[in-house]
């Protein structure tokens, strides 16, 4: 246990976590740091439980094609691991995300073609905000609404402690990279809802528009619309790369080329995801608003980025789970960021992604909630449209199962 002034961290051992859940510790919401960090893995007055010391474990079964992840481990040290045995999990755009990334959807640049990752679990192992154990699987386990719940919704129930996910081979992947302008990424927008399963389109918007375009090697068919992609814009696009990678862990650094890399980095944030189906000829319109809100951002690292979905996404009931927006075809989502302690610079920034999202709303009703945000204002509405009809049934197993409301509430 750590204790300083604004600064309270744990750091239980696994035998210990039970007795520590069950004491008093106030004030609540007790905030959880896994093996990544987000905005709110600490609070000045809040307990932060760190995950990342004795939390690290990871065994992968040859046999089955699973794998067991203790939840101190972020994405990117996972799937080092995978790749040692040639295998593979979804993983974001960025290797820094904990087990949040897996436990609140998982959105891959390959969910149009292998689905979401919490799709891939098949046991969850952790403590109820009660402090009672649980230890749950797919086979025995998966039509009761705990499991439902845990997948997509488990940051406000549970401390989850390990996960067994279902592996997939290590596929090759091409790649298109390059910098847009704003009528280029709505003409590339439009094409991208028209493209088979085995391609994705993903943008970041800061200075500069970044598109970025991966394809399964194996799949001719999403190879053939990158080439024609490609090959149609190679004379308008700048910085153009088009390259293979092993896999998912190659990918370079998202948003690199919208941003210019001279400027300071260290940035407190907020980001709020969203979520909606395909935009259609409406894209036109957006983009268009859109313009005047990036050419005023508040802060140099304030961006609007944007991940396809579709495919196999789709084909899943949405009573299988938490992430109830399986029709969802575009997940865009907004950073909002200030220098640290800058309190008024704070509020410029999430004044302008209200503005942001407000543009947004029409077209991407959804939140996706790989980001809490108990602490702000609008996080009632953000429940509502996340989990929408199953909202009450969740909050009745909260009642049961974190009656103290020690995790952040729902």
């Amino acid at each position: 246990m750590t204790k300083e002034p604004n600064k309270r961290i744990l750091q239980p051992l696994p035998e210990k976590l039970t007795t520590l859940l069950k004491q008093d510790l106030s004030p609540s919401p007790l905030l959880v740091r896994s093996g990544g960090t987000s905005s709110r893995c600490s609070a000045p007055g809040h307990w932060t439980l760190d995950l990342s010391r004795h939390f690290r474990g990871i065994a992968m079964d040859q046999n089955s094609g699973t794998v067991r992840v203790e939840t101190g481990l972020t994405t990117a040290e996972v799937q080092t691991v995978l790749n040692a045995h040639k295998r593979s999990l979804p993983t974001g755009l960025s290797g820094l995300p904990g087990a949040g990334y897996w436990l609140t959807g998982g959105i891959s640049p390959l969910s149009r073609s292998q689905g979401l990752a919490i799709d891939r679990i098949q046991a969850i192992s952790g403590v109820w905000g009660s402090g009672e154990l649980f230890d749950l699987c797919a086979a025995k386990h998966g039509q009761t609404k705990e499991w439902r719940a845990l997948l997509g919704a488990a940051p406000f129930l549970a401390i989850v402690t390990s996960i067994s996910m279902m592996t997939t081979p290590l596929q090759p992947l091409q790649i298109g990279r390059g910098v847009v302008s704003p009528q280029q990424l709505i003409t590339l927008i439009q094409e991208a809802e028209h493209w088979p399963e085995g391609i994705a389109l993903h943008w970041f918007w800061a200075e500069r528009i970044e598109v970025l375009v991966v394809a399964l090697s194996q799949d001719r068919a999403a190879v053939m619309s990158l080439e024609g992609w490609l090959n149609d814009r190679i004379g308008g696009i700048e910085t153009l790369q088009a390259s293979q990678l092993a896999g998912l862990a190659a990918l370079p650094a998202f948003g690199q080329l919208a941003q210019s890399a001279e400027r300071p980095t260290a940035r407190d944030q907020e980001v709020l995801g969203l979520l909606g189906p395909a935009w259609g000829a409406a894209s036109r319109e957006l983009i268009q608003t859109l313009v005047p809100l990036m050419g005023n951002r508040p802060d140099h690292r304030c961006s609007f980025a944007g991940q396809q979905l579709g495919g196999c996404t789709a084909q899943v009931r949405p009573e299988t789970s938490s992430f109830v927006h399986r029709t969802a075809h575009w997940k865009p989502w907004i950073t909002a960021a200030w220098p640290p302690g800058d309190a008024e610079a704070r509020k410029r920034s999430l004044h302008w992604l209200e503005a942001v999202r407000d543009q947004l709303l029409p077209l991407c009703p959804g939140v996706h909630l790989a980001q809490l945000h108990d602490h702000l204002p609008w996080h009632e509405r953000e429940l509502e449209a996340a989990f929408e009809d199953w909202l009450p049934q969740l909050r009745e197993l909260k009642r049961d199962v974190d009656p103290r409301t020690l995790l952040p509430r729902l």
